[in-house]
């Protein structure tokens, strides 16, 4: 620890306050006693009609004895012990650099090396005390963390199980009210009402083929991704479709982006389910951002760190709820590794705070019955986390919604 003056030591040249005071003391007596002699002699010579100037001579003496005597303890007690006094009222006003002065004699600097010791072993058990904490911060973020992964992967392998039952339950039913609805076509039936059929039909379809998707575990085959040309993929999928014309896309696609492992048409489908939902958001006019960038992760918790009445060194933060917690969290992954980054805003209405947490749950949405099934964002998620990455959802600047994927390189996989 940097100390700006040196701890106080009384080494062998220092002499004792006792030895101080003594000596001082037995000078001023005998200068007393030299005085009283002096003043004893100009008596004995003077004249009984000068008895003024005795008088004055020992107010002289008196005044010559007061003013060194307090000269004295001014330098060698009360000085020493004010400075002591104002260093320690520093230090417990925060000043944790503040010292104690050097005293002149033995006692005095032992007192100021006690106080100076005193001060660094307080800084040092802070020290430890902020260590600790740091340490039970980090083991209490552990915990959290494993503990909403626990959760989340009990809660989505409950779903995945049942949502496979009821895709196999209604999948077999569904196929044969299709081959109905064919039959009815052919036989002359009301042309309305089969296309009516066919197209509920078709809906359920997309229902059941979405929860085949959510529920189908991770075993996919794996090969190098790039995300950029997924990126381009996507857009030029919705493009045909006509599903962009209106939205000002923005691209700033980072040139060298390093691979990431997964399955190329999944992380095309996740990009296009983004977008997708975003241009449903804005409703089809606003602008849609997208950009990519590797780096080295770094886990954000948006959580104040420290306040006017933290001590120094120490946070509480494992205390203090964040202001915008991460949705979903599936793996973690470790600070420095290298990563992926895909940045997907909209200019839309956002995505009120009550609902930050449910975005990425089977069947939520916040459209129109019959204008969504609440599973786009579940099955994304689902696919991020097969890419062992991790998304999060949060306001964009200026409005919107804003969607962070956070992606593992293959490099680093390995």
């Amino acid at each position: 620890m940097n100390q700006p003056e040196s701890s106080a030591s009384p080494g062998p040249g220092r002499g004792s306050l006792r030895a101080e005071l003594l000596f001082n003391l037995t000078f001023l007596a005998l200068a007393a006693a030299v005085l009283a002699v002096g003043t004893n002699t100009v008596l004995a010579v003077l004249r009984p009609g000068n008895a003024w100037v005795l008088g004055a001579l020992i107010v002289v003496d008196v005044a010559v004895f007061v003013l060194l005597a307090n000269h004295l303890i001014e330098r060698l007690v009360l000085r020493p012990v004010q400075a002591a006094v104002a260093a320690a009222e520093a230090i417990a006003a925060g000043d944790y650099a503040r010292r104690a002065p050097v005293g002149e004699s033995r006692e005095m600097a032992a007192l100021s090396e006690a106080l100076n010791r005193m001060t660094d072993q307080l800084l040092d058990n802070q020290q430890r005390l902020a260590h600790n904490v740091s340490s039970l911060d980090e083991t209490n973020r552990v915990l959290v963390s494993t503990q909403r992964e626990l959760v989340d992967a009990e809660k989505m392998a409950g779903l995945g199980r049942l949502a496979a039952g009821v895709a196999h339950e209604v999948g077999n039913p569904l196929g044969a009210l299709m081959g109905y609805a064919s039959v009815l076509r052919r036989r002359g039936a009301d042309p309305e009402l089969v296309g009516g059929v066919e197209g509920e039909a078709r809906r359920i379809d997309r229902i059941v083929r979405g929860l085949l998707d959510y529920a189908r575990p991770g075993t996919r085959a794996r090969e190098s991704v790039d995300v950029n040309a997924a990126v381009r993929a996507a857009t030029e999928v919705l493009t045909r479709q006509g599903a962009l014309e209106g939205i000002e896309l923005r691209l700033q696609l980072q040139d060298g982006l390093p691979p990431v492992r997964g399955t190329p048409h999944l992380l095309e489908q996740v990009f296009v389910n983004l977008f997708d939902n975003a241009r449903r958001a804005m409703g089809g006019a606003g602008e849609l951002h997208v950009r990519t960038g590797v780096e080295r992760y770094r886990p954000e918790r948006n959580i104040p760190t420290r306040r006017a009445d933290d001590p120094p060194g120490i946070s509480y933060a494992h205390l203090r709820r964040p202001r915008a917690a991460s949705v979903r969290d599936p793996h973690r992954i470790e600070a420095g590794t290298e990563v992926i980054r895909v940045f997907v805003a909209d200019t839309g209405p956002g995505i009120p705070e009550a609902d930050i947490d449910k975005v990425f749950d089977p069947f939520f949405t916040t459209r129109a019955p019959g204008e969504g099934t609440g599973l786009g964002l579940a099955i994304v998620a689902s696919t991020v986390a097969d890419f062992g990455g991790r998304i999060e959802v949060a306001s964009a600047p200026g409005g919107g919604a804003a969607f962070t994927l956070t992606l593992p390189t293959e490099q680093a996989e390995r």
